[in-house]
């Protein structure tokens, strides 16, 4: 019979026991998959599991960020480490993401290009402890490849295991060296494009998101929106007399107060809003979950930031505008857009006209 590997795995009842009251819980529970990476880690784990004759195949994600929309973020040794593990058992279609014990395979992780092999978890006094060891799935042999990348970063592990002590053959260690190369490689690779892909969706000056970055995250937010049936909300920002300012201070001092309005403007927003440059001196922020009240909470929140700044040459004002779509208002985003971008508008000019 042949299995679908690219099929996200949803777990049944015997998964589900297995892995529940220890510290292995299921963490995506057959959500939206990682649509780049566990297809091609089903393959991989699949295989290394066939090459080693082994019923359970694993892949650890260590400390390098290798390109999740959503990965789990934990606290190692003082730092922020992105960790996640994708396993595979019997009769499993794909991989299931899960967060669980890392500690044998930090240890193989500190082997470069060797192979760690460990016949009886359970019997060795370095892990005879660990949660993999004493928890569903209570492995006992283990072996796993280290996968790093060109430059260094220590991507993870590629793992084999079994319930019953054993070892591999010469041949299958071989194998299994050569399958991790092959995936640090595709790792590798995949990296070094998202890179090219995140230069092309961020503005060089500011360092936020450009104008195509915005527009790709305000369809997201806006499918996401109406999905979820919740608010949405924008706002629009930008500097007033900007290009008196650049006029009298010049252009490269008009750069650096943009710079530093970007990292302004950043500094009271929640990690799911996004900040973008629209344009010239304007900025573009997208507010999910966020009704009319709290936008304008925000929007006080921003102005307050850049008031409190000393800006070189001289103060600066901004004028922001708000607008907010609820699910039950026929609306979309390009109207939401307009609405903001008007609000903007008459508020800048309607302050201008007050004090003329």
């Amino acid at each position: 019979m042949t299995r679908n590997l690219h099929t996200i795995f949803k777990p049944d009842r015997a998964f589900k026991r297995a892995v529940s009251g220890s510290r292995i819980p299921l963490a995506n529970g057959g959500e939206e998959a990682d649509a780049w990476l566990e297809p091609m880690l089903a393959d991989f784990i699949s295989l290394a599991c066939s090459l080693c004759d082994a019923p359970i195949g694993m892949m650890t994600q260590l400390h390098a960020d290798i390109g999740l929309r959503h990965p789990f973020v934990s606290v190692a040794n003082g730092r922020g480490d992105i960790r996640n593990q994708w396993w595979r058992f019997p009769g499993q279609n794909g991989v299931s993401r899960t967060a669980v014990d890392f500690s044998v395979c930090e240890a193989a992780a500190r082997r470069p290009r060797q192979l760690t092999e460990i016949v009886d978890l359970q019997a060795d006094g370095r892990f005879c402890e660990s949660a993999l060891a004493n928890n569903p799935p209570h492995v006992c042999f283990y072996a796993a490849v280290p996968l790093v990348a060109s430059n260094g970063d220590v991507l993870g592990t590629l793992c084999v295991m079994d319930r019953h002590a054993r070892t591999l053959s010469a041949t299958q260690r071989d194998g299994l060296l050569k399958l991790g190369r092959q995936l640090e490689s595709q790792l590798d690779s995949r990296r070094a494009m998202q890179k090219l892909e995140q230069q092309t969706l961020t503005d060089a000056l500011t360092g936020i998101g450009n104008r195509r970055n915005f527009d790709l995250r305000l369809r997201e937010e806006w499918t996401r929106h109406l999905r979820n049936a919740r608010p949405l909300s924008m706002l629009m920002v930008d500097v007033d007399y900007f290009k008196q300012y650049n006029d009298t201070y010049g252009h490269p001092a008009g750069d650096a107060l943009l710079a530093q309005l970007a990292r302004v403007l950043r500094s009271p927003l929640r990690a799911s809003d996004f900040l973008a440059r629209y344009g010239g001196d304007e900025f573009a922020l997208i507010l999910p979950d966020t009704e009319e009240i709290g936008a304008h909470q925000v929007a006080e929140r921003i102005k307050h930031a850049v008031s409190m700044v000393k800006w070189p040459h001289t103060e600066i004002e901004i004028s922001l505008g708000a607008a907010t779509v609820t699910p039950s208002e026929m609306c979309d985003f390009h109207a939401l857009l307009a609405a903001a971008d008007k609000a903007m508008y008459l508020r800048k000019h309607g302050r201008h006209k007050g004090n003329a």
